[in-house]
């Protein structure tokens, strides 16, 4: 597989990414109204008079009440927005915040260690074939998921992340 339909094949699954969180959304805010309008039935089954007069004003079709049900499906797209902007705004300051947030600590140009001196060569030689700038690395000490990642909005403020 060469490197453009590697791309095509990722752009269709971001695609189906995408859709995928749409009906999970959807799913959010339906199964929200079912269980409201379960508890609010549930409690008028209690006081029949009331649930006589919501009758009396919507019909016996009580359970489907669009006013809630907007309601429902704005409170769910506040909190799911808000987690999205939070976590944006987190992470605004590209690649750094989210390898120290990981347990990640700096490599120093000047270290010792054998190893990380080998990782911090391989990234400078990787960076300058590419004509990149070199970026920052961190190295993972307890993470036992995952070998290596690159993070960043921008090329100057990537970060690479090792284990």
């Amino acid at each position: 597989m060469n490197f453009f339909e590697h791309q095509d094949r990722a752009r269709r699954k971001t695609g189906m990414l995408v859709w995928l969180f749409i009906v999970a959304v959807a799913g959010l805010i339906a199964g929200t109204y079912v269980l409201i309008m379960s508890l609010y039935l549930g409690g008028l089954e209690q006081a029949s008079q009331q649930r006589e007069a919501l009758i009396n004003q919507f019909g016996p079709d009580t359970f489907w009440r669009p006013d809630i049900l907007l309601g429902v499906a704005l409170a769910v797209f506040l909190v799911v927005g808000g987690g999205s902007l939070f976590k944006t705004a987190q992470l605004s300051g590209g690649g750094e915040p989210l390898a120290l947030s990981l347990g990640g600590r700096r490599l120093l140009n000047d270290s010792g260690d054998q190893v990380e001196r080998k990782v911090l060569n391989v990234v400078e030689e990787m960076a300058l074939a590419s004509g990149l700038p070199v970026p920052p690395v961190f190295m993972m000490d307890r993470e036992q998921g995952i070998n290596a990642f690159a993070a960043g909005y921008q090329p100057e403020d990537a970060v690479i992340g090792v284990t």
